[in-house]
């Protein structure tokens, strides 16, 4: 089940003393269980920063985040229950399809049946089922994508993330 997210007075600086640039400055976010939320600005606002930071991928200068109440700042990245698409889809080359949608399940040893029927309904949610026993270099750019997403949809985690989701689909 999905979690509140609370982004309080996050900042975040780069560098130290004078050559220290500030790329977010107290930021305060309520993300209720069910909405979606869109970033957006230009390139080099921080909209990747925030996302990282709200991943555990990097700590904040101040502020908290919180999900479901409980502070996650200190918390591995692991522990958090969040799933996140890069932009550049971090793929594993020598993995299929099926294996890249499945590679969290089965760390989380997830048991088999249930881990392909996950797969397998995500590939159809995705239009990507004729794609499982690809490889990524396979695939198109749009492809990869979609790949990506499956493997943090099939997750079924509490918060997704999502770093420019739409900007590598095809039409």
């Amino acid at each position: 089940m999905a979690s509140s997210v609370e982004i309080l007075g996050i900042s975040k600086r780069f560098g130290k003393g004078e050559r220290a640039v500030e790329v977010l400055k107290g930021i305060d976010i309520q993300v209720e269980p069910g909405e979606f939320l869109i970033l957006v600005g230009p390139s080099g606002c921080g909209k990747s920063t925030l996302l990282n930071i709200i991943a555990g991928l990097e700590q904040p200068s101040a502020g908290q985040v919180r999900m479901g109440g409980r502070d996650l700042i200190g918390v591995p990245p692991a522990q958090r229950d969040i799933a996140m698409v890069f932009q550049n889809y971090a793929l594993y080359p020598s993995m299929t399809v099926a294996q890249n949608i499945g590679f969290a399940l089965e760390m989380r040893k997830v048991p088999k049946p249930e881990r392909e029927q996950r797969i397998l309904a995500v590939a159809r949610m995705l239009q990507i089922e004729q794609l499982l026993h690809r490889r990524p270099s396979q695939l198109s750019g749009g492809q990869r994508q979609r790949v990506a997403m499956g493997r943090a949809l099939a997750r079924q985690p509490q918060l997704f993330l999502f770093d420019e989701p739409l900007s590598n689909l095809d039409a």
